[in-house]
């Protein structure tokens, strides 16, 4: 079996679960992390144990990076072979039922790079596939970034993230929150990331992510005609421990890297 058939077939088989999960999320074991805002949930874990199970069991060997517990830290070897998983983007939203916006997300790496990954939205049921060099897709369609050429036009997810991003946002992204179009802050980076690769979203930023979070989201946008970077233009790695993030369509990153910069 290929990286991006595994990663297809466990998509295909969790997306119900985490959707009928969401629907009786009364009923869902729900803790804290860090602090309130930060939450973790029995679907978050189930998810990440069953995926890092078959990736054991079917690519024995392979390190193994996602958000929960012990797979929560960079590869000691980060040009080896890795997988990358959220398995719940957007917990918060998941837990109050906004939306619904949350999402799955597994991608596999070699030489700190996303070659394979896969994204499933389970609020509508659409599955998000990507290779390197061979295109990305939403439920076999072709996807295709936006050709919105202004920021002032553009439509925009600015993550705002947890508190401690927020004084980076007012200093950095000020000017670009003053002079975006459409903003938005829609609390799944994931979620963003394949609205920017489907071309519904020009833009996604963030002052701090996790490779987890982008993992699966860069290829994607990548393959549809995108470009993705860190805020000070330089190229965005997985593994390199440094903070934020850009992912456009294109055709407003360099203006808005100008905007930031300003």
């Amino acid at each position: 079996m290929t990286e991006i058939d595994f990663i297809k077939k466990f998509l295909e088989d969790n997306i119900d679960y985490a959707r009928e999960k969401f629907h009786d999320r009364a009923s869902v074991t729900v803790t804290e992390k860090q602090d309130a805002s930060d939450l973790l949930t029995e679907v978050d874990l189930t998810l990440q144990k069953r995926a890092v199970d078959q990736i054991r069991t079917a690519f024995p060997g392979d390190q193994i990076v996602a958000e929960e517990g012990e797979f929560s830290k960079l590869p000691t070897h980060p040009n080896a072979r890795c997988w990358v998983m959220d398995p719940i983007d957007g917990t918060n939203n998941f837990v109050r039922g906004i939306f619904p916006v949350f999402a799955i997300s597994l991608a596999f790496a070699i030489h700190g790079r996303t070659v394979s990954a896969g994204i499933a939205l389970p609020g509508t049921g659409d599955i998000y596939l990507a290779e390197e060099g061979k295109g990305a897709y939403v439920n076999g369609t072709r996807l295709v970034v936006s050709q919105v050429q202004n920021v002032a036009d553009a439509r925009m997810d600015l993550d705002f993230g947890c508190i401690s991003d927020r004084a980076a946002w007012l200093g950095r992204g000020r000017n670009l929150i003053a002079e975006g179009g459409q903003l938005r802050c829609h609390g799944s980076a994931v979620s963003a990331l394949a609205q920017v690769a489907s071309g519904d979203l020009d833009a996604f930023v963030h002052m701090s992510l996790n490779p987890w979070d982008y993992a699966g989201g860069q290829l994607l946008v990548e393959e549809a005609g995108g470009v993705a970077s860190r805020l000070d233009g330089k190229t965005l790695k997985l593994f390199d421990g440094k903070s934020g993030v850009l992912i456009t369509n294109g055709a407003i990153h360099k203006e808005i890297l100008r905007i930031i910069r300003r």
